[in-house]
């Protein structure tokens, strides 16, 4: 694939190292779509047929509701579009959050050009290469049990027992009404693996059965006695889902 042919979208609030990336990306052939500053503008770019970029740089720290890590978790779910962040974060909770978002590259500020337009390339690799994965792979059908590996054995966990799924940095655990399960993956892996219209997310670490919900207040849903934060990012969703009267 050339660069020359390679569109790029820049989620950045700070509009100096915005168009400091821009003019560096735009002297190397790529092909920047736009430069969005929060959630709403880089879903916009994202939506549309003529500015949808082949890839996104997205900085962890934007202006609005959602952050570059919940903007990226939802681009790449919606449109399988490639994340990279490129943040000044370094610290390990920032990138361990980030890992949730599945990027396909993570670097830090100040970059070198050289290093990110290599970290393009390798992603642009990686995702086409996925593509094909999935063109050659037959889809397999979900059934009403997953079997979650624990040193030697497999422990069956009904789907329609589990009440709510809790992340535990790069683990998960499932909670049903007679066992606690942990399952080594990213909680974002393991919603995709269950029914989306019998699951959902409600904050970056937690994600429920909506048919097991008991009641809502404020800022938490509680199923039996216990209650399970919100996050503002997840509520509208939540709502959108629920049949009120």
């Amino acid at each position: 694939m050339m660069i020359s042919s390679q569109k790029v979208l820049i989620v950045e609030d700070e509009f100096s190292i915005a168009l400091d990336i821009k003019i560096s990306l735009e002297k190397l052939g790529y092909v920047i779509v736009g430069i969005a500053t929060n959630y709403k503008e880089a879903i916009h770019y994202c939506t549309d047929t003529t500015t949808m970029p082949d890839i996104v740089i997205m900085d962890i720290n934007i202006s609005g509701d959602k952050n570059g890590i919940e903007t990226a978790e939802d681009i790449y779910e919606k449109y399988e579009i490639p994340i990279i962040f490129l943040t000044a974060n370094a610290d390990n909770t920032t990138f361990k959050e980030a890992l949730q978002a599945r990027p396909f590259g993570f670097l830090l500020k100040p970059y070198n050009i050289k290093e990110l337009s290599f970290a393009i390339q390798i992603a642009l690799q990686k995702q086409l290469e996925n593509k094909n994965d999935k063109t050659i792979l037959p889809k397999t059908k979900i059934l009403d049990t997953l079997f979650v590996k624990d040193k030697s054995q497999l422990i069956s966990v009904k789907i329609d027992e589990i009440l709510w799924v809790k992340a535990m940095d790069n683990y998960t655990q499932i909670i049903t009404r007679d066992k606690k399960v942990v399952v080594n993956m990213f909680l974002k892996e393991f919603y995709e693996k269950v029914p989306q219209d019998k699951f959902l997310r409600v904050h970056r670490s937690y994600m429920v059965a909506i048919d097991k919900i008991d009641k809502i207040e404020s800022r938490f849903v509680f199923i039996g006695d216990t209650n399970i934060p919100i996050s503002k990012a997840y509520k509208n969703e939540l709502l959108e889902r629920l049949d009120i009267l």
